[in-house]
């Protein structure tokens, strides 16, 4: 029988976390054909979260913080506890209670069928009526250029509902200080990782995010760990990005001088472009050089990270 983890990030919640955990033990008594446990990561919360989960104490596992350290570190902590549990799946489940906890069944058995290692819940933006039209436009926008990057059809990147394998559970680790949710699809992709994703019922709004504090600042981090996660994870396509805005235009302004020097034997002219277009390839060279050597750096340290792993949040 395989052994299913539900992993719950908790961070002042009272208003919704009874609810929560009524729905979650009520789906999990659907799921008899798996060994089934709720997780729920308790994240420095300052209200009365604690003593709720705490009445809950039979029927749910209970890690805590008293400090608030991010949804970043909480993930890591589901993820180190599933692989320390010998857990064959995870499923990740806000404590709002936005997602519909009745797909967890259907959206587990698709990861099993297609042998994901990453299924994620995808949410249907034009239906999702509590979101603004821009921050639609948004997550549109911005689920289509990672697929692209990533080369695969996801159409929600941001989905915090997901199921994770145990194979993903060893493999990932989130290294920013703002979500995990795109930072490990480039994590999966670069290692290996199947990733798929189904379509999920209606979505509710039960608070505001607490992630970001406007749409501006939203776009601000997420582009952040875009751009990180392609010089990271994607190597060749930073190289090719590199390429077109250092390379190209200093080609073309070397072109101008060495061109009339090679065809008419010298060219007292187009010195500013001689110039310049060293620069660009100079730049250029001495930015891979350094960026090789902080990625390698980096990847040595997040590994390095990840083997002496220690978990902030402890059973209560």
């Amino acid at each position: 029988m395989e052994k299913i983890l539900i992993g719950v990030p908790c961070f002042n919640e009272e208003e919704t976390i009874a609810e929560c955990l009524d729905y979650l033990i009520n789906e999990k008594s659907k799921l008899d054909d798996f060994e089934v446990e709720i997780l729920v990561v308790n994240d420095g919360s300052r209200d009365s979260t604690l003593e709720i989960l705490q009445k809950f104490n039979d029927e749910i596992i209970i890690l805590n913080s008293m400090t608030n350290c991010g949804l970043s570190e909480v993930f890591n902590t589901i993820m180190n506890f599933t692989s320390n549990n010998d857990y064959d799946y995870v499923v990740i489940y806000d404590a709002d209670n936005q997602y519909p906890s009745y797909e967890i069944p259907e959206l587990l058995r698709n990861s099993i069928d297609k042998k994901s290692d990453i299924e994620i819940g995808v949410r249907n933006f034009k239906k999702t009526g509590h979101f603004s039209k821009t921050k639609n436009f948004l997550q549109i926008v911005g689920s289509s250029i990672v697929s692209k990057i990533l080369k695969l059809k996801i159409k929600d990147v941001t989905s915090g509902f997901r199921i994770y394998s145990k194979r993903a559970a060893n493999s990932l680790f989130s290294n920013n200080s703002f979500t995990y949710t795109i930072e490990t699809l480039f994590q999966g992709v670069s290692d290996g990782l199947i990733i798929n994703s189904s379509p999920i019922g209606e979505v509710s709004k039960t608070r505001d995010s607490r992630l970001f504090k406007s749409n501006f600042d939203y776009v601000r981090k997420s582009i952040a760990i875009i751009i990180k996660s392609v010089f990271l994870y994607k190597i060749r396509t930073a190289f090719v990005v590199l390429s077109i805005l250092f390379f190209t235009p200093g080609i073309l302004l070397l072109s101008r001088f060495f061109l009339p020097y090679f065809l008419l034997g010298s060219n007292p002219g187009n010195i500013q472009s001689l110039i310049v277009g060293t620069g660009y390839i100079t730049i250029l060279f001495v930015f891979l050089i350094y960026l090789l050597i902080r990625i390698d750096s980096f990847k040595k340290f997040s590994e390095l990270k990840r083997s002496v792993y220690k978990p902030k949040h402890s059973k209560t």
